[in-house]
């Protein structure tokens, strides 16, 4: 790829932890730098790692394995994270990533 082309991709995946081998097939596969999740259904016990990625997360406020966002970013591009937001009806994960020029 070349270096003014920052490959992103989005993934509703209702679960998150059922399709981790399958989200890191698909990023390694497509080459992707950051990848926005809806439906993460995670919690303050469960998450996971991914080698050479940073992955920021939202959970819903009432703790259960529902809703939720995730944002998985190379670790190579230059960003950091902003606050979330959080209600019961919307998740969002915040995140500021500086321009590639």
């Amino acid at each position: 790829m070349g270096s003014n082309i920052l490959p992103i991709a989005n993934l509703n995946a209702n679960g998150l932890l059922n399709h981790k081998q399958e989200v890191i097939t698909f990023l390694n596969i497509n080459k992707i730098d950051i990848l926005l999740i809806s439906e993460s259904h995670f919690t303050n016990l469960t998450a996971f790692k991914i080698p050479q990625y940073n992955i920021y997360n939202t959970l819903h406020p009432d703790g259960t394995a529902h809703g939720g966002t995730t944002l998985i970013i190379r670790k190579t591009i230059s960003h950091y994270e902003l606050p979330s937001y959080q209600t019961n009806k919307i998740q969002a994960t915040v995140v500021e990533v500086k321009a590639m020029i």
